[in-house]
Parts: C-alpha cells; structure tokens; sequence
C-alpha cells in the first residue's frame, strides 16, 4: 500500500492533467513512472535492509560541516531488483518515445548499478538535460529515485529545523529543481531534483552560486509563479508564491506542470543545474 505522501502525489497529478489537457501526455508518462517507482518503494520498505535508515543517527557535526547525510552504499541496492524496476522503466520509453534505441540495449545489472553510483556521487540531478541522451544512464537515474525517496523519508523528518540552509539537500547533495514561498518570513522552501526532499533556504539569492546581488525573476503567465534567474551562474530557478494555498502543495507535480518556464528560460540560455 502506497504511503500518504506518494498517493497525494498521484492525486495531484491527475488533477493537474484534467486542469492543463496539453500536457497530458507528459503527465500520462509520469504517472506511470511514478507508480512503477512508488510500487518499488513498497518493496523497499517490506525489506530489512531499509530499517537501518529508520535508525541511522543524525550527524549534527556534519550537517554543520555542509555534509549530506546518505551515502550510495547506505542505500543497500540489490542488483536483482534494481534490474527488474530498470526494465520496467525501458518498457515506459519504448511505449512513450518515438526512438526506439532502449531496445538495442540489454545492459548487465552491475552496469545500471554503476551507473546510478556515478549519478549519486556527482550530486546531479537523477536525469539531467544537459546530458547526452544516454538510455541506460537515464533509466538508471530513474531507478535509483524510490531508494533515494525512501531514504529521504526516514531521514528528512529527524533533522533539527534550522540545522540546514545550503542550496543543496541535506539528506542526499542533490540540487533544487523548485521553490516555493509558503510562509511570510525570511525563508523559501527548496525541492530536491534527486530524492524529493523539502528544506529551507533564505528568501533571496541564488541557491546554485549563492549570489546574493544579482539575482532577479520573471513573473510568469500565472501571477503565482516566478521564474528566478542569476545573472552569475546563468542558472534559473521555478518558484511559486504557495502562501496562500500551503498546506495543499506538491511540489513534484508543480515541477512538471510549469515545463513551459524551463522551455522559455532555455531559449534564453539559462539552465537548471
């Protein structure tokens, strides 16, 4: 049975496609990802090898130092059914995209798995778009989110609020791929590109550089959405103005229902990560 967080996401989703018809198939595939993924951690959480993150201790001394909390190994991946969610995935592509290269490929478990190591330690994002278009690597990537998910959702909660204000996420490194403002005070919420995480971080300046200077946004069609974008790092940022509709924020859908913004800043030059 899915947990709360993960439903609410499917329900969001599908209230997203029924609001924004021209998106339905981007929304059609992720729901079914989604699902594939939600299902995976399911698994993951029925095994013994993910009970050691629900009693891993916080490291308040290296959180303090700007370290992450998880490492790969920490997150204890089985080859076999880390292979069978990969192929899951490919049958997703291959149903979705009109290339059909994820057929020419049958890559050897050990070779996802390393794969998903390479995207760990790089701190990128699980799929990135300024990478090749490579299908082992970006299924690979795909995979590895309900272990990061999961991970994510015995840590998040045990770290002391006020503890972590860095650009970047305190359970897995990864980078924002979205904020939101949801309270009047000094600070916007952060969403992790990687492992779905939630932290705060002050309201002005450029989580990526840290710039605080010059850092300016474009409001977008909707007035409760803003596009962020440094003039130092030529890096941009979604935002949405959540304050008067918190409590009944999802994140990962906004991140996929604004696809337009990252459209229009990409024709400027901008980029995500």
């Amino acid at each position: 049975m899915l947990n709360s967080k993960d439903q609410n996401l499917l329900d969001h989703l599908r209230q997203a496609r029924t609001r924004q018809a021209h998106l339905e198939e981007l929304f059609n595939f992720y729901e079914r990802l989604f699902q594939a993924q939600f299902d995976f951690k399911v698994r993951l959480r029925g095994k013994k090898s993910s009970a050691h993150l629900g009693q891993k201790e916080i490291d308040l001394a290296s959180l303090a130092e700007g370290t992450p909390q998880i490492t790969f190994d920490e997150l204890q991946i089985d080859q076999a059914p880390f292979f069978d969610l990969y192929q899951d995935i490919v049958d997703l592509f291959i149903r979705y995209a009109d290339d059909p290269s994820p057929t020419k490929k049958v890559p050897q478990p050990d070779t996802i798995v390393r794969y998903a190591r390479e995207i760990f330690d790089s701190r990128s994002p699980l799929v990135s778009s300024r990478q090749p278009a490579e299908w082992v690597r970006t299924a690979s990537g795909f995979v590895l989110a309900p272990y990061l998910q999961t991970a994510c959702e015995f840590i998040m909660p045990r770290i002391p609020q006020g503890a972590w204000h860095r650009g970047y996420c305190p359970v897995c490194g990864g980078p924002p791929s979205f904020a939101a403002f949801t309270t009047e005070g000094g600070f916007r919420t952060l969403l992790c590109s990687r492992c779905n995480g939630e932290w705060s971080f002050r309201r002005f300046g450029c989580p990526f550089c840290l710039e605080r200077d010059q850092q300016t946004y474009y409001p977008g069609e909707e007035e409760k959405y803003r596009l962020y974008v440094c003039g130092v790092c030529n890096r941009y940022l979604k935002t949405l103005d959540g304050r008067e509709s918190a409590s009944d924020l999802c994140l990962p859908v906004e991140v996929l229902a604004t696809v337009s913004m990252d459209i229009a800043a990409q024709e400027k030059g901008y980029r995500s990560y």
